[in-house]
């Protein structure tokens, strides 16, 4: 399962760091006490480089627990009531710590799992710190570079003019063909550059690896751009992969894909893939309106081709400090097929930690065939498919 949106959470985190103290000791003599006068000061010394060094390093642990019950109108044709976990965000455990190396130069780490809150299992096939596994350096006026498995640049550049970002991953486009929800690349080099006059870049490669990586078999990139002056945001990003594998009837509800019939069982292969994306947002008082376009390009081994156009316009409308709502629409294109979706949100805050959640999601193919598919959930056997969620989510 993709893994979704990161809202800030280092406020609800906890931080440790190492303390030193040093106690003096009496002088029973002059000369005892000339030791223990020196002592006490070599004690004092070290004492302040050790407490200074500790307080330039530090690890964190945070987290999030998200769960529900979810009501589908549709899956293969019954309807069904569900307990869902990791929806309005991924679940997570995860540490991050930081040390000062000076001048400017921070050295620092994540290692993050996710696992299902239903019951405790991992998620992300089962790897350890399957959401994050990453170290680097950083300085702050020429950026930061990391090495490890991490989000390639759709979700982080694009991901706030989606209603995911508020709403998360049940109202995202259709099988989240575009990543925006938010997926991971293996052996990723990533370099982001500090903000320069409102501007930011970033950019990534993943390595071959000889085919054996389980998110790419061939070689991968990613590129972002994003800027933000005011209320105003805006960012472009693409990811370009060999060797990524679909299974299109489950994620899409199609019956053919590169004009092929296929089975709930196909999983194909493709030579390439390609995603690219704009978005935009504004926020003026308790208002905040945003757009985002996305197309994705499917090439199989064969040369065959096809694309998927995506556009979502998200409004969240924030009252208090504890009342968020949003409303989205979606509308994805391929092949002869579309899907249009309507999203509802209202959450309301209970703590800086924990609130709890009601959403409304609806979608309708056409076209082709075509089936609805809310992302995540089991295919509907006809047309149209509702989700209908109560949940509770809390950081720490």
């Amino acid at each position: 399962m993709s893994a979704y949106t990161d809202q800030a959470i280092a406020a609800h985190s906890h931080t440790f760091i190492k303390h030193a103290s040093v106690a003096s000791s009496p002088a029973y003599s002059s000369v005892s006490g000339r030791r223990a006068i020196g002592l006490t000061a070599l004690g004092v010394a070290l004492a302040g480089a050790v407490a200074a060094n500790a307080n330039a390093s530090s690890v964190t642990i945070y987290g999030i627990y998200d769960l529900g019950v979810t009501q589908v109108s549709n899956i293969a044709g019954s309807s069904v009531t569900r307990m869902d976990d990791s929806i309005l965000q991924g679940n997570r455990l995860g540490f991050r710590g930081r040390e000062d190396l000076g001048s400017g130069l921070e050295a620092f780490f994540n290692l993050e799992m996710g696992f299902a809150g239903d019951t405790g299992a991992l998620r992300q096939g089962g790897a350890g710190f399957g959401r994050a596994s990453l170290v680097g350096l950083s300085h702050r006026g020429l950026g930061e570079i990391s090495l490890g498995r991490q989000f390639d640049l759709m979700n982080p550049t694009l991901v706030q003019f989606s209603p995911i970002s508020s709403q998360g991953v049940y109202s995202a486009t259709v099988g989240d063909a575009d990543r925006v929800g938010g997926n991971w690349l293996n052996n990723m080099i990533t370099y982001k550059s500090p903000v320069i006059g409102n501007f930011r870049f970033s950019g990534q490669y993943s390595f071959k690896e000889d085919g054996t990586s389980t998110t790419n078999a061939g070689r991968a990139f990613s590129l972002g751009g994003s800027y933000s002056n005011g209320g105003f945001n805006a960012g472009v990003a693409m990811t370009d992969i060999k060797g990524y594998t679909v299974t299109p009837a489950t994620a899409f509800g199609v019956s053919r894909f590169l004009d092929a019939a296929i089975t709930s069982k196909t999983s194909i292969k493709l030579a390439k893939y390609r995603t690219v994306g704009v978005g935009a947002g504004y926020t003026m008082g308790q208002f905040t309106l945003s757009g985002l376009m996305t197309n994705t390009r499917y090439e199989g081994s064969s040369g065959r081709s096809q694309s998927m156009t995506s556009f979502v316009i998200p409004l969240v409308y924030r009252p208090t400090s504890q009342w968020l709502f949003e409303a989205g629409y979606s509308q994805s294109r391929m092949d002869g097929s579309q899907w249009r979706g309507i999203n509802l949100m209202a959450d309301y805050a209970l703590s800086k930690r924990t609130d709890i959640y009601a959403s409304a999601n609806i979608t309708r193919a056409t076209g082709n065939g075509a089936s609805a598919v809310i992302f995540t959930l089991p295919t509907s056997s006809s047309q149209n498919q509702s989700a209908l969620r109560l949940g509770v989510r809390h950081r720490f």
